[in-house]
């Protein structure tokens, strides 16, 4: 899954230290505070070899020949797994939600939504337009690995992205696919080719699937629909519904997965559960739920019943940039509640960590420390050492000392990577932005050069969204104009004439001169036809002036404590913020642009 040693030579990476550096059959020494999740906590050693835990040493014992030995004085836990999210939409930042929502059906509208949601991400990531959705889910995976996270749930399926930094649940791991997900809930197209899809849905581990999500009784339905009648023509309408529950439609089944189920009620958990024979597994957002809904999944009524719950971070626009700190969201709403729905901060982090594992099946290889498993693993700094668990609840992005994935360190401290990725006196590493110059976070992004733009470093990354974001039309017409290559003899230029023939007719509809290139077939398009064709076609777009940090800050919770629901519930996750986080940090200020 990992490459090893790779010689490079970009101009970026500059000359250091020369010694032993990281290879899979090196072992890596990593000695702190081990919180397996399967034993106490206690000082010790974790040998790390091939992509595995070899060995847990005492504090005392004599590493293995030739380990590279790192002394974290900090603590060790497994990566952590995030069971939802959409990651193409991650390099986006919070938007203010305008109104109340009911459902899923209600807020995807309104100016605003299309205006810093629906509209930049079509843009920047559609295959007729600056077509960086690689770039898109290469920086996702970059903002989750900075929160801890070794696995994520939410990407399309991209040779970009298969096999770099974070394990992507639903595609291929440890050898097998056997994940699945489905981000819509049941609608005429799923249900004409149910008979089709049900056999390999079923044989799916795990099968996620976005359930109830809302508050009322439409959202409510898609558990299970009474009204439903099978001798019908299906239909979503709200005049003329007749659209069964996961319940009618069979899917309920040991692998199913409730992404958010808002709606529940414990009847509906309690029937789950007799169905199954087993437990409801749930994806719990209680950041994205709260933003829109103002109320979240009774996770009380759910464990009730027994319920396997694990945290999502849901997306950007009203999610938090990482479990970090959705496990931060999760322990204030705990402390709301009486009596606590988690007891002790352990429950709170088996959430991200054994939970999400045994959701996946994936409990015999990952969220825990045990010899044998999969070296997914992260570092944080001690800054709670009455408490392992307290401390990763408490964690912010700068505690985060090594993320390693499969055994490679891949994103931490550079005075860690500096032990690990350098080869002959090449660093395989780049610096984060916005990281801080006495502490400097630094990512290897050129661990797999057989993915697709496996050579792109962060940099270039961000650089390609923030062309996409400017609306630079000067960009945009060399990528239609050049066409894609196809092969090596055949470029299409599908795109460009897709949107000649658009901008033609949008010109026409808008009873504008229509120039006489758009009829030309062999005729580029020109930077001035391009902004008036995306001016035509998104009226309500506004630019945004560059990428959100990836750090969370004081600007980010004060986006957040505007948002209409958020105001009243009294969370204070600014007690989470280091002293060191007093001003912000970033890249940019994105996400303080006015409407």
């Amino acid at each position: 899954m990992r490459c090893q040693t790779l010689v490079l030579t970009l101009g970026l990476l500059l000359t250091s230290v020369a010694q032993a550096q990281w290879t899979e059959d090196t072992p890596v020494v990593l000695k702190g505070k081990i919180v397996s999740m399967d034993t106490r906590v206690r000082t010790g050693q974790v040998v790390i070899r091939n992509g595995k835990i070899e060995a847990i040493l005492s504090a005392s014992a004599t590493p293995p020949a030739g380990a590279i030995v790192i002394d974290t004085k900090g603590y060790i836990y497994p990566g952590l797994i995030n069971l939802h999210n959409h990651l193409k939409y991650n390099f986006t930042g919070l938007y203010d939600v305008p109104k109340a929502s009911a459902n899923h059906d209600q807020w995807p509208s309104g100016k605003d939504y299309q205006r810093y949601v629906n509209n930049p991400t079509a843009l920047v990531t559609g295959s007729n337009f600056y077509a960086r959705q690689d770039e898109a889910l290469k920086y996702a995976e970059v903002r989750a690995i900075v929160g801890g996270e070794t696995a994520i749930q939410g990407a399309q399926n991209s040779p970009a992205i298969s096999r770099t930094l974070v394990r992507n649940v639903e595609l291929k791991n440890f050898g097998e696919d056997t994940i699945g997900q489905r981000a819509l809930t049941i609608d005429s197209l799923f249900w004409r080719h149910k008979e089709d899809v049900m056999p390999s849905i079923k044989r799916q581990r795990a099968w996620l699937f976005h359930l109830c999500e809302g508050i009322d009784d439409y959202s409510r339905k898609e558990w299970s629909d009474s009204g439903w009648d099978p001798t019908k023509p299906f239909s979503s309408s709200k005049s003329a519904r007749n659209r069964p529950g996961v319940v009618e439609a069979d899917l309920v089944f040991p692998g199913l997965v409730g992404i958010h189920c808002t709606a529940m009620e414990r009847e509906d958990f309690k029937q789950w559960k007799a169905i199954t024979g087993g437990v409801p597994k749930i994806v719990w957002s209680p950041t994205s739920n709260l933003m829109l809904y103002g109320a979240t999944t009774d996770i009380r009524a759910a464990k009730l019943e027994g319920a396997l719950i694990s945290l999502g971070t849901d997306w950007a626009p009203t999610g938090t940039k990482n479990l970090l700190w959705e496990l931060k969201v999760a322990d204030a709403y705990n402390r709301k509640q009486s009596p606590r729905l988690f007891r002790g901060d352990k429950a709170l982090v088996e959430l991200v960590t054994t939970n999400p594992a045994k959701i996946l099946g994936w409990e015999d290889r990952v969220g825990k420390i045990k010899v044998g498993y999969y070296a997914d693993l992260i570092v944080v700094d001690n800054i709670y050492s009455r408490s392992g668990y307290k401390n990763l609840v408490m964690a912010h992005e700068v505690n985060i000392q090594l993320v390693m994935v499969g055994g490679n360190p891949l994103y931490g401290d550079e005075a860690h990577l500096e032990k690990l990725k350098v080869y002959n006196g090449q660093k395989q590493y780049e610096r984060l932005p916005g990281s801080s110059d006495t502490r400097p976070k630094v990512i290897d992004m050129l661990q797999d050069l057989s993915a697709r733009k496996g050579d792109m470093t962060l940099a270039e990354v961000i650089k390609n969204l923030e062309e996409g974001l400017d609306l630079d039309t000067a960009v945009l017409a060399k990528i239609l104009n050049d066409g894609k290559r196809i092969s090596s003899t055949k470029v299409s230029y599908k795109a460009r004439d897709y949107v000649r023939a658009n901008l033609k007719k949008k010109l026409e509809r808008a009873q504008m001169p229509v120039p006489a290139s758009l009829d030309d077939p062999d005729s580029d398009l020109t930077p001035a036809q391009l902004e008036t064709y995306i001016e035509l076609k998104y009226p309500n777009l506004r630019k945004i002036d560059g990428l959100p940090s990836f750090y969370t800050d004081p600007l980010f919770l004060d986006r957040l404590e505007k948002n209409l629901f958020w105001k009243d519930l009294g969370f204070d996750l600014r007690k989470y913020l280091p002293p060191e986080i007093a001003v912000l940090k970033g890249m940019n200020a994105a996400l303080s642009q006015d409407d």
